[in-house]
């Protein structure tokens, strides 16, 4: 049984939620707070004056939506998710690249290709179109990384994920030919 109790000092309201037997303490600051976290969404203003108290709530395993304008209610205004980082690892391990391997005399040794991220490699030796294709890559993350601002608009929502989770290897290249599963 899921139980909400209020714990009203002179000076604060503590919110207590105990969900399946587990106590999280979200807010001690005051019960509008508690109606703020339900609605989930808050402007950049709110986000930063109440931030340990999202952040809190997050690691407790909410989702807090930070919007840019004063209108949560505004269709193009642009969303942030606050979530815990093991649910965007749990969430990006669905996510897999499919790497192709193609050899021929016309092709004069192997190809490797990532098509979700429009990149590949290419060798002599699939060895040397491995290193090729990581190459690509790290010079790309790179680029992308000083010119997000440009990427976040041009490219499409799967090319931003993918590289996500190409980010998230921060360069280290073993993690990164795990992940394009070579």
């Amino acid at each position: 049984m899921d139980i909400i109790i209020y714990v009203v000092t002179l000076t604060t309201v503590t919110t207590y939620i105990i969900i399946g037997g587990e106590e999280m303490i979200f807010f001690r600051k005051g019960e509008n707070n508690m109606e703020m976290l339900m609605e989930r969404k808050l402007n950049i203003r709110d986000t930063k004056k109440h931030y340990s108290e999202l952040n809190n709530a997050v690691l407790n395993g909410l989702e807090i939506v930070t919007f840019k304008g004063i209108n949560k209610n505004v269709k193009n205004d642009e969303e942030v998710s606050h979530i815990k980082t093991p649910y965007v690892d749990f969430l990006m391990g669905f996510l897999k690249f499919n790497p192709i391997t193609e050899s021929g005399e016309e092709l004069g040794g192997f190809t490797i290709s990532l098509n979700e991220i429009d990149m590949y490699g290419e060798g002599s030796t699939i060895e040397s179109a491995k290193e090729d294709l990581m190459n690509t890559i790290c010079e790309y993350v790179s680029i992308y990384l000083n010119q997000i601002d440009l990427f976040g608009k041009v490219e499409s929502i799967s090319k931003q994920v993918y590289m996500l989770k190409l980010i998230r290897c921060d360069g280290n290249k073993d993690k990164i030919m795990k992940e394009i599963g070579l």
